[in-house]
């Protein structure tokens, strides 16, 4: 009996039909011609009918050992993880409370580099950029143990205008910054300290922002969420973690664009050029440029701007952060009359390839409602919704604030704000939205 030859392997299966197929298609091209020239085609049919033979038994060969081959397991995002803002940890002697001074600027930044929670708002540089750009009055309260030691931290920002009222908020403006600390004693302290700061101030409430509920028993806002989406070791894996529809619309939009740029400050005009059309677009005062510029500056390193062009053009941009292996994107516009071309999702390609490429873990791709169509954009990347806590310490038959979008109030100040020209927007946007949280 003869020995049996055994079946080639997969890979060496698919470059046979590849070659076949090449063959087929020049037989084809030498039937057609010889029918049209008169030429004797006979030879040719039977070798394109033999090409054609072995094409299906190669096919059947390759899907059955395609079944016969397990499945190799893609990467997929696991579960997010929030490490909790407030620890439980033991102190060291009695704990005290104080403003951070320039001397203690070295020991806050080393307790914010190795709490689990800390988040690049609750850096000191920040609490300055706003106090810089704004003129508000801002305190960083610091709890100190007995030796000195930081073990908890606590920015806050105190917002006033005669148009949305006066109140503090840890932090205002970006999606985290509410109390971090060792144990609950010491974050009830730093929040007494805070309130204390609001009763001066006659400020009717202090808002904290968190992405997890530490049972502090205050008065919650919960409708806004986070998406979080964890990030593999290459660009590889998490492009075929994708749905094929998703990966459909950033090839649709790599074809539209024709430059895409992640930079610093040569790429401000440009951003905002794209950004503030936006926020005019969508019936939102617009930030005005130096805050950009002076967030930039004071996250040197930490920051980046992007631009998207199509024919040259800017139609995206993005402002994005980093720190301790998570990537956020607080912000990022698309001009609207080019969002058929897909540029958006591209423009997110590329930013997601950046993150991987940089090391990040996680992205971050910011807040948005439960019901918003951001929610749905945000939810396909394969990313975890993560719900935001915001905690309110106010007084006593106080109600719970409502400065947003939804509140009646504000609908026909956004409807006229559509229909300003951008250059006026512009012009006065920055003044309002400074007291906006």
């Amino acid at each position: 009996m003869g020995m049996e030859m055994p079946e080639p392997r997969m890979s060496a299966s698919k470059d046979r039909l590849d070659e076949l197929k090449s063959v087929k298609g020049r037989l084809s091209r030498q039937v057609g011609e010889a029918r049209n020239s008169g030429l004797g085609k006979d030879e040719l049919i039977s070798e394109l009918k033999q090409v054609s033979d072995e094409i299906k038994q190669l096919q059947k060969r390759l899907k059955k050992q395609l079944n016969e081959t397990p499945a190799e397991k893609k990467w997929a995002p696991g579960p997010i993880e929030i490490p909790p803002a407030i620890a439980s940890k033991p102190t060291c002697g009695a704990v005290s409370v104080e403003e951070c001074s320039e001397s203690l600027l070295p020991a806050v930044e080393a307790y914010l580099a190795g709490h689990p929670a800390a988040s690049i708002w609750h850096r000191p540089t920040v609490t300055s950029f706003i106090e810089f750009t704004y003129g508000h009055s801002t305190r960083y309260f610091c709890a100190l143990d007995a030796t000195g030691n930081v073990v908890g931290v606590l920015p806050v920002v105190q917002l006033n205008s005669r148009l949305f009222g006066n109140f503090l908020v840890a932090m205002p403006y970006f999606n985290y910054g509410g109390v971090l600390a060792d144990n609950r004693d010491i974050a009830r302290s730093l929040i007494a300290q805070a309130d204390h700061w609001r009763q001066e101030t006659n400020a009717r409430h202090l808002e904290l922002r968190f992405c997890q509920d530490n049972d502090l028993g205050l008065p919650q806002k919960t409708d806004k969420v986070s998406f979080w989406l964890p990030l593999p070791e290459n660009t590889g894996e998490l492009w075929d973690s994708f749905q094929p529809k998703v990966r459909a619309q950033i090839r649709r939009g790599e074809r539209e664009m024709s430059q895409f740029r992640i930079g610093g400050l040569e790429l401000l005009d440009e951003f905002y050029r794209v950004f503030s059309v936006n926020m005019r677009d969508l019936g939102t005062p617009v930030y005005g440029k130096d805050f950009f510029a002076n967030l930039l500056r004071a996250l040197h390193g930490q920051a980046w701007l992007v631009v998207a062009k199509i024919d040259g053009r800017a139609v995206g941009c993005a402002f994005l952060t980093g720190y301790r292996g998570r990537m956020e994107i607080p912000w990022a516009s698309t001009l609207r009359r080019y969002n058929h071309t897909g540029i958006n999702m591209s423009m997110y390609w590329k930013i997601l390839e950046f993150a991987v490429q940089q090391g990040f873990e996680v992205f971050d791709f910011g807040r948005c409602s439960h019901d918003a169509g951001t929610y749905r954009f945000k939810q396909q990347w394969g990313a975890q919704a993560l719900k935001l806590y915001w905690d309110y310490l106010l007084p006593a038959g106080a109600e719970l604030p409502a400065l947003n979008p939804h509140n009646p109030k504000f609908r026909l100040m956004i409807a006229v704000w559509r229909r300003l020209p951008v250059k006026l927007t512009n012009l006065l946007g920055p003044h309002i939205v400074k007291g906006l949280p």
